[in-house]
C-alpha cells in the first residue's frame, strides 16, 4: 500500500460554535472536501465541503455544491478512504477518530 498521509483539521459544525475533528480528503482551489465522523448518536457520518477559516485557524463549511477532482485526485481520495478503513489497526483507528469527549 502506498504511505497515506491523514491530516486532521478543526472544523466547526454549520449553525454552532462546536468545534469537531475532520479528515481532509481532498483540497482544490481553496476548498477542501473533509470527512467528519459522527459528532454524536443523533448524526451520522458525513463528507462535506469545506474552506479553511484562516483567521480562525478552522474549517467551515462552504457555500458550495461542486468541488472538481480529476482521475488522480480520486485515486488519491482512495488511497485516503482506504487507509482509514484498512491502514490503520484498531487502537489507531479509536485513536485518531475517537469523540472529542472520550478520554
Amino acid at each position: 500500500m502506498d504511505i497515506c498521509i491523514l491530516r486532521k483539521v478543526p472544523y466547526r459544525l454549520p449553525g454552532t460554535k462546536r468545534l469537531v475533528w475532520a479528515v481532509v480528503l481532498a483540497e482544490h482551489e481553496g476548498l477542501s472536501l473533509l470527512f467528519v465522523q459522527k459528532p454524536d448518536d443523533k448524526r451520522s457520518h458525513v463528507l462535506t465541503i469545506a474552506t479553511e477559516n484562516v483567521a480562525e485557524r478552522l474549517f467551515e463549511e462552504a457555500n458550495a455544491n461542486r468541488f472538481s477532482l480529476d482521475h488522480s485526485a480520486m485515486a488519491e481520495i482512495g488511497k485516503i478512504l482506504q487507509a482509514i478503513s484498512e491502514g490503520l489497526s484498531e487502537s489507531e483507528f479509536h485513536r485518531f477518530f475517537r469523540w472529542e469527549d472520550d478520554d
